[in-house]
């Protein structure tokens, strides 16, 4: 039986315990948080490190030279885990805490907290945000709120039927990931699979329908009270970047890596902040925040409903 893991990289000495367990930094976090310091840049992400190919002595298993002309950015690296997940009731093996309630936790606290997570011996692609520089979620929330949220979600998850919780876990999943994609067309294109997603668990749960793809945002609208009058003409400026891209390889009338007017270049941003209402609004957390306009830069205060 096991119940607890560890995780990375989440830049906050917290401890939360919530209904289904609780976080905590382990020993060396100060020193954890210093190493990955080092190696974040200045726009506060930690970019994957250089590898190089070498030439093994077959007898000492040892490095004997550098293999030329081998040098590239890592595929594949790791961050240190400064924290640990501990459940109160054990699972069966490592593999079912990781493909359930450890990786619902460990991804819900990447969602709040605008980073990615991973557990300690599994892999990270491409760049990870950091430090406030590279924040990916512009809200403000108390710990006790996140305690409170944790908990909440923790239970109705657990209330889903099995492929609505796989559902959810790669929802949550894949939207931490969209800032490791550098251009807006790329981030676009994963923000609209998980707000697809995120249209097929409302519609499971909830019977949210609407018959086109435009329809959705409307449809979802309504059922969670997000704001949708006020700005009706950026959702169609993202249904008509998403019927060019996915149908015709347009991006904004161009080539996918060309730059784009202001309001394409604004459009991925614009869908990731309405994901980030819906997160909360399918498990039926009836936070404030969630009726908040979507469209602009600032700042939300993520409070308890």
């Amino acid at each position: 039986m096991v119940d607890s893991d560890f995780f990375g990289f989440l830049n906050r000495n917290l401890t939360l315990e919530f209904d289904g367990g609780i976080i905590s930094p382990v020993e060396h976090f100060n020193e954890y948080a210093d190493y990955v310091e080092k190696y974040t840049n200045q726009d506060g992400f930690c970019y994957p490190p250089l590898e190089h190919t070498v030439r093994v002595n077959p007898a000492t298993e040892e490095a004997i030279e550098e293999v030329p002309k081998t040098e590239r950015p890592a595929l594949l690296h790791r961050l240190p885990p400064p924290h640990e997940i501990r459940l109160f009731e054990p699972l069966e093996s490592i593999t079912k805490l990781r493909k359930g309630p450890g990786s619902l936790v460990i991804h819900l606290l990447a969602y709040l907290y605008g980073t990615r997570l991973q557990f300690y011996d599994w892999w990270f692609d491409g760049r990870i945000p950091i430090t406030e520089n590279a924040k990916t979620h512009n809200i403000a929330i108390r710990e006790t709120t996140t305690r409170h949220f944790l908990s909440h979600s923790f239970k109705t998850w657990q209330n889903w039927d099995d492929k609505c919780k796989k559902l959810f876990i790669n929802i949550i999943y894949t939207h931490s990931r969209v800032p490791s994609y550098e251009w807006p067309f790329e981030r676009f294109i994963i923000e609209y699979m998980v707000f697809d997603g995120c249209y097929s668990l409302a519609k499971k749960i909830f019977n949210v329908n609407a018959s086109t793809h435009k329809g959705r945002f409307k449809a979802l609208c309504e059922r969670f009270e997000i704001p949708f009058e006020e700005r009706k003409e950026t959702v169609d400026e993202i249904y008509k970047l998403r019927h060019q891209l996915f149908h015709y390889t347009l991006w904004d009338n161009s080539m996918p890596c060309s730059g784009g007017s202001e309001s394409a270049f604004m459009a991925p941003y614009h869908l990731r902040r309405f994901n980030q209402r819906l997160i909360p609004a399918l498990l039926e957390y009836k936070t404030p925040y969630i009726r908040t306009g979507w469209w602009y830069l600032g700042s939300w205060v993520f409070d308890q409903p």
